[in-house]
């Protein structure tokens, strides 16, 4: 049975459970997350937080989504955005983004891996080879023992070269500090275009990798072209040596005689397609004329020329003859009633 105290202290446990997982949720809240879970371990994790980034080459791959202890070694779960892989082999440090700025997991593939076909780590891996960067405050515990070294007057002697080199430049000095911020700022806001761009590059050697073979093939192909044209550059040079020689010639002989013949036979030619050109129509006449003769019943059967001839067109004076005969139009119209039955 429970007791009172034993209810009250269960209550506050689950408070502060759900008080954590609620920072933790807080802090993760809109950072960039996939279905890649990486751990590691660090001898500090220095101001490392749950929210904070991961990165390759300096571009955002995924967040830090939980930090615990190992022993006396901190913990560190990371999540990495779909799309992105770790190659094997892969090394992670704790650093900054700035001196002043917020810690981050910085992935380092190894040299010389294939960002294409791996091998990659697998979901729930962890990193094996970690390191920790130094923040200022290590830096400052090491400069400790060398500022006690320095005398008060030695000090003394640096501030005052400090000011002397600094005296009267602030404006200067604050103008710089704000370029260089607006620079960070500029680095910073450009984040999504440099992982665009890394990921393109990625494409860009996947693409080229599914070409591997006709890419290595390529230098060799390239050496036998340039060797064949090294080879023939004394034959292609003759070649239009001769070539040049034979133009001269014919410039200087041929063109000059024949010129004023070309011209003629050139209008000539020309006077003939306009001729054709204006009796295209009297043409198209003739040969509709020679396929109706030809679309006529035949006038051969079993061997045997059947001839129809009707006299009456053939009788009939020119000029007209006696009265009540009729009259001739043309030759033209005796032969047509040879082809054609009387009316």
């Amino acid at each position: 049975m429970t007791t009172p105290r034993g209810a009250a202290a269960l209550a506050v446990a689950v408070v502060v459970s759900l008080a954590a997982c609620s920072a933790d949720a807080l802090r993760t809240l809109g950072a960039p997350t996939g279905s890649l879970t990486l751990h590691a371990t660090f001898d500090d994790a220095q101001s490392l937080v749950p929210g904070h980034g991961v990165q390759i080459a300096d571009v955002r791959v995924g967040s830090v989504t939980r930090i615990g202890l190992s022993g006396h070694r901190a913990r560190v779960t990371m999540s990495v955005r779909n799309g992105h892989r770790v190659p094997l082999g892969t090394t992670a440090s704790v650093a900054k983004t700035s001196v002043l700025g917020e810690n981050y997991v910085r992935l380092i593939p190894p040299r010389g891996a294939d960002l294409v076909r791996g091998p990659f780590l697998a979901n729930g891996a962890t990193i094996g080879k970690t390191s920790v960067e130094p923040g200022i405050e290590q830096v400052t515990e090491r400069a400790g023992p060398l500022i006690d070294a320095l005398g008060a007057q030695d000090v003394n002697a640096i501030l005052d070269a400090t000011a002397t080199g600094l005296g009267g430049r602030g404006g200067e000095l604050n103008r710089l500090i704000e370029r260089t911020a607006s620079v960070g700022a500029a680095y910073a806001a450009a984040r999504g275009d440099i992982a665009r761009a890394v990921d393109g590059l990625a494409a860009l050697g996947h693409d080229l990798a599914g070409g591997r073979a006709e890419l290595d093939g390529l230098p060799g192909r390239l050496r036998r072209a340039t060797h064949r044209l090294v080879h023939g550059r004394r034959h292609v040079k003759t070649s239009l040596a001769a070539l040049t020689a034979l133009a001269r010639e014919v410039n200087a002989t041929i063109h000059p005689r024949h010129a004023e013949r070309l011209r003629r036979l050139l209008t000539d030619l020309d006077a003939v397609a306009t001729a054709a050109l204006r009796g295209k129509e009297d043409l198209k006449e003739l040969a509709a004329r020679v396929q109706v003769f030809l679309d006529q019943p035949p006038i051969v059967a079993n061997g045997q020329l059947l001839i129809y001839v009707w006299l009456r067109g053939l009788i009939l004076p020119l000029g007209g003859g006696r009265r009540g005969e009729k009259r001739r139009e043309s030759f033209a119209d005796d032969y047509r009633l040879i082809v054609e039955p009387p009316g």
